[in-house]
């Protein structure tokens, strides 16, 4: 797959899952050799657009080692076979809704909407301080551990939601996008693989990366709009809805705040700027960066850094500081909703283990969530302890 991006080009394997940025001579030697050439008259192809002699035997072997080439070409000639040098491969498209259907909902109509819910929602939580979301309102049942189990569900479907708000959008582009259930360690996640989305205009990205926040932020826009006209007298909810609305704004704010924050993680903020400054790979740039100013590079991570794109190299220089601007932030959330949320919580525990009454339900709750983070904390350790013990035995290879 060979797809224009400026002034460079980039050279994609879909099954694979790998794509390069290169210059306009390498695509063109990419194009003769679809075309039948021999490496000779590609090379001789890429020399006259480059005004340069190029080293098509090297080109070759940089793709290889970038896991573009089938293992067994050897840094040879491509194969007849090697799907990425022809043209025309087809494109196994998820079953699922029709991509002109999912492009209604990201239309100029729709995109309106979000736009609007967004300022519905900062509006509501600037001049409506009651409305702002608190680490307390996770107990939205006089029952602190049943409320946390009762929102799990929710929680998930709204997981799973702002996920396939991005498949949808890469539908309603054109890009095969893939939404998956999976999990880390024992957590339940949900993942979409946007990575051809390297292979469209930049311009038509943005609508893909934004797509999850455009999801929360109208759910967002929702859950206040309700509570507000619930306290205006307009509306009259239930008391155990408010509350329960009033979790889904902790849980919708701390995650909008958290893709613009944790840029580190590669978030969705992170794959909008680095959209917008027209860079490749300024995850790996700003690590290798500021590792080097901090410590130092090893051989293997200096080549790295070398071998990234020179603007990379550039924007990274100071998009440290905004790593450091996001970890500023995310350190906020954690002493305003993390810690006071510990306490509160052990706090609890605490007391109903002291009071050591069997007989009351939140006796045994509290002991369920002592072992529940003692075993969160110990297993991993005693893991590792086990394997490091296997491999000085020989029993793990």
């Amino acid at each position: 797959m060979i797809a224009e991006d400026g002034d460079e080009f980039i050279l994609g394997r879909h099954g694979l899952g790998v794509y390069v940025a290169v210059p306009e001579p390498g695509a063109v030697f990419v194009r003769a050799l679809q075309e039948g050439c021999s490496i000779e008259e590609a090379t001789g192809r890429a020399s006259a657009a480059a005004g340069a002699d190029v080293d098509g035997a090297d080109f070759l072997d940089g793709l290889a080692a970038a896991g573009l080439l089938d293992p067994d070409t050897d840094g040879g000639p491509p194969a007849e076979s090697d799907a990425m040098l022809r043209p025309g491969r087809s494109i196994r498209w998820i079953e699922g809704i029709n991509p002109r259907t999912a492009r209604l909902f990201f239309g100029r109509l729709a995109w309106a909407l979000y736009g609007g819910a967004a300022a519905v929602s900062v509006l509501l939580l600037v001049a409506q301080p009651a409305l702002r979301p608190s680490y307390s309102h996770v107990w939205w049942l006089a029952d602190p551990v049943l409320s946390i189990l009762a929102y799990l569900p929710i929680g998930f479907a709204l997981a799973a939601l702002h996920e396939i708000w991005h498949w949808l959008a890469g539908r309603a582009v054109g890009v095969p996008a893939a939404f998956r259930v999976s999990r880390r360690g024992i957590f339940l996640v949900f993942e979409t693989d946007l990575s051809q989305i390297v292979t469209i205009n930049r311009r038509a990205r943005y609508g893909p990366f934004l797509a999850g926040m455009a999801f929360d932020a109208t759910i967002l826009a929702t859950a206040l709009s309700l509570r507000y006209a619930h306290r205006a007298g307009a509306v009259a909810l239930p008391a155990v809805l408010d509350r329960l609305l009033g979790v889904i704004v902790l849980y919708l704010v701390i995650g909008i705040i958290w893709q613009w924050a944790a840029l580190f993680l590669r978030s969705d903020g992170y794959a909008v700027l680095a959209n917008a400054l027209r860079c490749h790979n300024l995850y790996r740039a700003t690590v290798l960066t500021t590792k080097w100013r901090l410590w130092r590079l090893t051989a293997d991570e200096a080549a790295e850094l070398d071998a990234i794109g020179p603007h990379d190299r550039a924007v990274a220089r100071w998009f440290g500081l905004v790593y450091l601007a996001g970890l500023i932030v995310m350190f906020w959330m954690v002493l305003s909703y993390g810690v006071p949320f510990a306490l509160a919580m052990g706090g609890w525990v605490v007391a109903n283990l002291a009071a050591f009454s069997p007989a009351y339900v939140a006796f045994w709750e509290s002991l369920a969530v002592l072992a529940y983070l003692v075993l969160g904390y110990l297993a991993p350790a005693a893991i590792a302890w086990r394997e490091r013990r296997l491999r000085r035995s020989g029993g793990l290879l």
